[in-house]
């Protein structure tokens, strides 16, 4: 019997570490690849890569080497290894689509339609093709679909970003980081180098409080949900604005901010419903005289719960929202609101994105749009 030297065994082993490597770099690959980790994603350690895999670390240290290499992942002490980029292999793009696109959860609602109608409407005068993706709730499938627009020769996006919870967000500002395409946001992330075209928030809240304090109010509330998101921070400061600068101090129990964002772009009604209830009980307990509302369905929420709770509004309680959607017309009492330029945020945001694309200044710049107030019943 011949056997082996101890060079021939050595050889043998490599080849079969080797091809173990490349089985693991396929697995690990062809995970990116259908999205089981999208971008931004942390994939499991190597101790739970072996189990999956049933093979040995130096395998996994390989495979995962190559990924590094070929700036499909980033490895970082302590964070782990991070889902950065695309995959390999795409130079030729499977669809030459020379776009802009334009994602957002869902044309269900009333203030998303309008800014994607003003957006594609600047972009049919500019002659720029548009591709539309609503991504629904799937938060994670929004970054996936982002990360990957320009295997398309997408050009540059418009996206109207919803973040129910940090780990979302951290996904989002992660796709960002890492477009390699320019992104023009609808509502504003500060330090992500990312220019934005929003409302000026401050000054609707500041506006509708302002009014209010025009009709001879003292004690005046805000209320709203989402209310960890930039833009209801924003529409806040402005109420605190005006009701210091009008020199009245805002009391404990006043000012409700509930940090809940469950989307229900059907029913968008749907969602507050409960705490106008609460907040209203307790208002006509503190002796509030009218609220500032986040935004109009909270306002329309309180008039419905003023109904049932028996509170006669304007006369004993006023309510004033922000956005004017189509329902606050129609509302009983119809809805004093601040008229928010949806379909102008969209136009301007096509404009941004152009000289973009076209070599503009990439630094993050904010766009602030102001509304008007709109005076009916209810305030």
């Amino acid at each position: 019997m011949i056997y082996p030297t101890n060079s021939e065994m050595i050889g043998r082993m490599k080849a079969i570490s080797s091809a173990n490597a490349d089985a693991v770099y396929e697995g690990l690959a062809s995970r990116i690849r259908d999205g089981v980790w999208p971008l931004g994603c942390t994939i499991p350690n190597e101790e739970k890569l072996c189990a999956m895999f049933s093979c040995s670390r130096y395998a996994i240290a390989k495979a995962v080497a190559r990924l590094v290499h070929e700036k499909m992942v980033e490895r970082k002490t302590r964070a782990g290894t991070t889902v950065i980029g695309r995959l390999p292999g795409r130079e030729s793009r499977a669809l030459e689509l020379d776009a802009f696109a334009l994602i957002y959860p869902s044309d269900q609602h009333e203030g998303i339609r309008r800014i994607a109608q003003g957006f594609q409407d600047e972009a049919h005068l500019l002659q720029r093709r548009v591709v539309a993706l609503s991504t629904g709730t799937d938060f994670d499938k929004e970054g996936e679909i982002i990360g990957r627009l320009d295997e398309f020769d997408v050009k540059g996006a418009l996206v109207y970003p919803v973040l129910p919870e940090a780990r979302v967000r951290v996904r989002f500002e992660q796709m960002l980081l890492n477009c390699r395409f320019p992104v023009v946001l609808s509502a504003p992330l500060p330090g992500f180098g990312c220019s934005s075209v929003s409302l000026d928030g401050s000054h609707a809240g500041w506006t509708m409080t302002r009014h209010l304090l025009g009709r001879g109010l003292k004690r005046i509330g805000f209320l709203s949900n989402y209310a960890w998101t930039q833009a209801i921070r924003e529409r806040y400061l402005g109420y605190r604005w005006a009701m210091e600068g009008a020199g009245h101090s805002i009391q404990a129990g006043w000012v409700m901010l509930d940090p809940c964002l469950h989307a229900n772009f059907g029913d968008p009604l749907a969602e507050g419903r409960l705490f106008t209830m609460q907040y209203l009980r307790n208002a006509i307990e503190c002796g509030l005289e009218g609220v500032v509302c986040g935004d109009d369905f909270i306002a329309l929420n309180c008039l419905a719960s003023a109904r049932e709770l028996g509170i006669s509004v304007p006369d004993q309680f006023k309510v004033v929202g922000i956005a004017d959607y189509s329902l606050s017309a129609q509302s009983d009492p119809a809805l004093t609101t601040y008229r928010e330029p949806f379909e102008e945020i969209g136009r301007r945001s096509l404009h941004v994105l152009n000289q973009l694309v076209q070599g503009g200044d990439r630094m993050e710049t904010e766009t602030h749009l102001r509304g008007e107030l709109v005076v009916r019943q209810s305030g």
